[in-house]
C-alpha cells in the first residue's frame, strides 16, 4: 500500500475530504468486515459459539497478543475497554486515595479524562494542578518540575493533546514523577497509530487508548495497558461476570479469585468484535508502516505550514518543528473565530474537521490517507475565507 493513496479502502473519502482522524476515522472496507463478521455469523449461524467463549471464533486473544505487540507491552498487560473512560475510570477508581493526594494534568485535556478525575476529585478531597502546555520541551519539564510533590499521587495526562497535537515530554514526566512516587497515567489517544511506542521503554505504570482515531478502527473501541508489577495496586471496583476464576450461583467472598493479569477488568458481557476490530484497523496502520505513517504526517505538516504563508491572517497554534509535530495541525484566521471557520469548511467545501483551542481554532488531522491535493483544497478555502 502506497501511503496517502489508498482512499478505495476508505468508501466515505469517494464523497468528502476527511480531516479529522483525530475526532473519528473513516472506516476501511476491511474493519468493516471484521466489526461484523461476529454479528452475521451469529445471525446466520446462532449464538452458541458467542456462549462458548470459542476464541477461535472471537479472536480475542489474538487481538490482545497482537496490541501488545504493538506497542511493546506484554500480552497479560492489556484489557480490552468498552471506551476510554472505562479505561479511565479503571485507574482512577482503583488507586488507593488518601485526602490531599495530589494530581497533575495538563490545560488541555479531554473531558473524557477530565470529569473522571474531577469526580475522584469531588468525593477524596484531593488537590489538581494543572500543566501548561508549552511546545518548548524544556519550559514544560521546568514547569512540572515545580508542580511535583511528595503528595502528588498521580500525574494524569495526554501523551499527544487533543486540541494542538503537542508531543509531551513523556519519557521524561515518567521519571521525574516516580521519582516522587507518582504513578504515571498517559492519555494515548493521539499517540497509538501516530508514531512507533514502546510503553516497557516509556516506563509508565497505565496507558489508557482508543482504536476509532488514528488506529482507524471503530468506534468506541478502546484498551488499557497496566504494567504488570502495577496490577494489583489497582483495586477492582467495578465487576461482572468473566473477572474470576471460578464461578456460580453460590459463591461467597472467598470466591473472588481474580483472573491473572489485565483481564480482571473485562467485566461482564462484550461487544468482541469491537476489540477484533480495533486490532484489524491496527494491522492496516501495521501494513503501511507506523514509521512510514509519522513520516507522511511530517511532510503533509510542513507541506500545509507552506501553504499557510500564502493565507491572509493564518496563524499556526501546533508545533512547527517537524521532528516534535504530529498528524494535528491547528490554525487559526485573524478575520474569523475557530467555530465560524469549521462550520463553513464543512457547510461550503464538505471538509469533516472541528473547531479547537476553546473555539478560536480549526484542528487539521493529517493521516494516512490525506493526499497533497486535500491539503490544496484546504489551503485554498481557508484563503477564500481570509479575504472575504
Amino acid at each position: 500500500m502506497t501511503i496517502g493513496r489508498i482512499r478505495d479502502d476508505f468508501p466515505m473519502l469517494a464523497h468528502s475530504t476527511h480531516f479529522n482522524c483525530g475526532g473519528m476515522a473513516p472506516l476501511s472496507k476491511s474493519v468493516g468486515a471484521e466489526l461484523l463478521r461476529v454479528p452475521t455469523a451469529i445471525i446466520e449461524e446462532g449464538p452458541a459459539r458467542l456462549l462458548a467463549h470459542d476464541d477461535d471464533f472471537l479472536g480475542i486473544e489474538k487481538a490482545r497478543a497482537t496490541l501488545a505487540r504493538f506497542i511493546g507491552a506484554d500480552a497479560d498487560e492489556i484489557a480490552f475497554t468498552t471506551q476510554f473512560s472505562t479505561a479511565a475510570n479503571i485507574v482512577i477508581e482503583g488507586l488507593p486515595w488518601q485526602p490531599g493526594d495530589e494530581v497533575i494534568v495538563t490545560d488541555q485535556e479531554h473531558p473524557a479524562l477530565l470529569i473522571p478525575l474531577m469526580n475522584v476529585v469531588r468525593r477524596r478531597g484531593l488537590k489538581v494542578s494543572r500543566l501548561p502546555v508549552s511546545h518548548n520541551a524544556d519550559k514544560m519539564l521546568t514547569n512540572f518540575r515545580a508542580l511535583l510533590t511528595d503528595r502528588t499521587k498521580l500525574v494524569a495526562v495526554s501523551h499527544v493533546t487533543t486540541d494542538s497535537g503537542t508531543r509531551l515530554p513523556a519519557e521524561e514526566m515518567t521519571r521525574l514523577a516516580q521519582a516522587r512516587g507518582s504513578y504515571v497515567l498517559f492519555d494515548g489517544a493521539h499517540s497509538v497509530g501516530q508514531f512507533p511506542l514502546d510503553v516497557h521503554a516509556l516506563g509508565c505504570d497505565f496507558y489508557a487508548m482508543v482504536g476509532y482515531k488514528w488506529l482507524l478502527g471503530p468506534y468506541p473501541s478502546a484498551a488499557l495497558y497496566i504494567r504488570r508489577d502495577k496490577l494489583d495496586d489497582i483495586d477492582v471496583t467495578w465487576c461482572g461476570s468473566n473477572m474470576t476464576q471460578t464461578g456460580s450461583v453460590t459463591m461467597g467472598v472467598d470466591d473472588l479469585n481474580w483472573i491473572p493479569g489485565a483481564r480482571r477488568f473485562e467485566y461482564g458481557g462484550r461487544t468482541y468484535s469491537y476489540d477484533t476490530a480495533m486490532v484489524a484497523g491496527l494491522s492496516y496502520v501495521e501494513r503501511l508502516g507506523v514509521e512510514a505513517v509519522q513520516a507522511h504526517s511530517r511532510h503533509l505538516t510542513a507541506y500545509f505550514h507552506d501553504g499557510l504563508k500564502r493565507v491572509p491572517g493564518a496563524r499556526i497554534h501546533s508545533p512547527t518543528d517537524l521532528q516534535a509535530a504530529t498528524g494535528i495541525a491547528t490554525v487559526s484566521l485573524d478575520n474569523r473565530d475557530g467555530v465560524t471557520v469549521s462550520a463553513a469548511l464543512r457547510e461550503r467545501w464538505n471538509m469533516i474537521q472541528r473547531a479547537a483551542l476553546r473555539g478560536t481554532s480549526v484542528r487539521i488531522s493529517l493521516a494516512a490517507f490525506v493526499e497533497e491535493s486535500d491539503v490544496d483544497l484546504l489551503l485554498d478555502s481557508l484563503a477564500t475565507l481570509a479575504t472575504e
